[in-house]
């Protein structure tokens, strides 16, 4: 194994350091039971507060969501009542029912009325409910209940299902599920080792049937998602491939040989070949207009990914840009120089610069609104991308912040001290640290609701994998 790095290049009045040379009464079974504690104490329960409460609900959120609009972010529609008041209030309606004067107040309801009323009502709340009565319990298993628990509640997200599903989709299985693969990732997961390539692996990017990596033996290869075989090796590139981003119809590459190379997905041809980089080509990027690439000759360059005609160079770090992400029209770039900058790449002037790391940098992610930054420094940097605001500073590896990606929920850290870290991207703490995986630096990491998979210079990619034995595949 070569210890040499291709990929990364830290500007040496950044850094003192430089990397080497490239850089879950009776009822049913199937009743979902879940461990809760009635609250010893609480309050008189009136039930005008439940009226005024439901008055208040704005009528729009009432409707479920069409099908196109599973994922959408309805944050306020229990915004009306806290976590603690309606964890209360259920366990005073449950105390009420079971030891005193039996009320049934949902039975006299039309039942779509009772049901709504439980829309509102958390999993764990949820099982108390099922447990008052057989009509009761027949209400906590209605489909949209459980429907409003996973996409409203809790805000969890799911992939558009097949046109060609015939049965409707199980909400409660769904929550159940999902609640699982929540608490699982605050343990180490499964883990699967795939060899195959002959050096350092370099770059990675999965979906939910492929793994693509490239590495300093010059090659690109496919692996099953499933199987975890390796179903194709791609040959192109004369030198380290350093980068790299694919969607359903193309792939782009970068490499130590300064070129990028477009290739089709199908036929895992390469259709054209870009040629302006001077140095390695470290990060490339794609969307529906433009492919940007970066380089350790210091630019960022913009190409039509229609002609591959190259449209600008933009100029102004003062070392090798090591990453760039690109998201409606704005670019964000890092480099060595200690500077995180976005671009408008219709105009190719800086808009910002974000000043804060003391050292070179090694990777950024960009969604639009937060940016996301890892150095040298051994930090991790979260920026509000509108204001230049620093919102935190993650602290815990031990040397350079080599490879990140970031959701909503989280945050996933790849460092030269050998370790994959986990973050709660609302707190900043470190969650989960896999420490006992790689022996070697990590070069990129990827993560899915359910896997992390990450590459490294040991040669290898790791799968971790939260979901064994769960039915993950609608799950983002």
């Amino acid at each position: 194994m070569s210890s040499g790095l291709d990929s990364l290049f830290l500007h040496s009045d950044v850094s003192t350091t430089t990397p080497g040379d490239d850089a879950s009464v009776n009822v049913p079974d199937d009743a979902l039971i879940l461990s809760s504690t009635s609250s010893s104490s609480t309050p008189v329960f009136r039930p005008g507060h439940l009226d005024s409460s439901a008055a208040s609900i704005n009528s729009a959120v009432l409707v479920s969501s069409p099908c196109d609009a599973y994922n959408a972010s309805c944050s306020g529609y229990s915004a009306f009542l806290s976590p603690d008041e309606k964890s209360r209030l259920l366990d005073q309606l449950y105390n009420v029912l079971l030891n005193g004067n039996r009320i049934d107040l949902l039975s006299k309801l039309p039942y779509e009325i009772a049901t709504y009323i439980l829309h509102f009502v958390d999993m764990n709340s949820l099982a108390k409910v099922a447990l008052i009565s057989r009509a009761w319990n027949q209400f906590a298993r209605d489909n949209e209940v459980w429907k409003a628990v996973f996409l409203y509640q809790n805000q969890w997200r799911i992939r558009q299902p097949s046109p060609k599903r015939t049965l409707p989709l199980n909400w409660k299985m769904l929550c159940h599920d999902r609640k699982e693969l929540e608490h699982r990732w605050k343990s180490v997961p499964r883990r699967t080792t795939l060899p195959g390539h002959k050096d350092s692996v370099y770059c990675i990017q999965f979906d939910t049937s492929k793994i693509v990596t490239g590495s300093r033996d010059r090659t690109i290869k496919f692996w099953d998602l499933h199987t975890l075989k390796c179903t194709h090796t791609l040959k192109g590139h004369s030198q380290s491939v350093l980068c790299l981003q694919f969607d359903d119809k193309i792939m782009v590459s970068g490499s130590s040989d300064n070129t990028i190379i477009v290739w089709d997905m199908e036929t895992h041809q390469p259709t054209a070949r870009l040629h302006g980089h001077t140095a390695g080509v470290l990060d490339v990027c794609f969307d529906d207009q433009y492919i940007v690439s970066c380089s350790k000759d210091a630019t960022i360059k913009v190409w039509d990914i229609h002609t591959k005609v190259l449209l600008k160079t933009m100029m102004g770090h003062h070392g090798p840009v090591n990453a760039v992400q690109l998201h409606k029209g704005q670019v964000v770039s890092a480099s060595g120089d200690g500077l995180v900058k976005l671009w408008n790449v219709s105009t190719g002037l800086c808009v910002r610069d974000f000043i804060g790391h003391e050292r070179g940098l090694a990777c950024v992610q960009f969604d639009g609104e937060t940016i996301v930054s890892g150095s040298n420094d051994k930090t991790i940097r979260v920026w509000e991308a509108s204001t230049g605001k620093c919102l935190k500073v993650l602290t815990g590896h031990d040397n350079l912040v080599r490879t990140l990606h970031f959701d909503q929920n989280r945050i996933i850290s790849g460092s030269y001290d050998h370790t994959v870290k986990v973050w709660d991207m609302k707190t900043g703490e470190c969650t989960l640290d896999l420490k006992n995986g790689h022996v070697s630096w990590v070069f990129d990491v990827q993560f899915s609701a359910s896997r992390i998979v990450s590459t490294s210079q040991d040669r290898n990619i790791l799968v971790w994998d939260f979901g064994v034995d769960l039915d993950t595949r609608l799950f983002i």
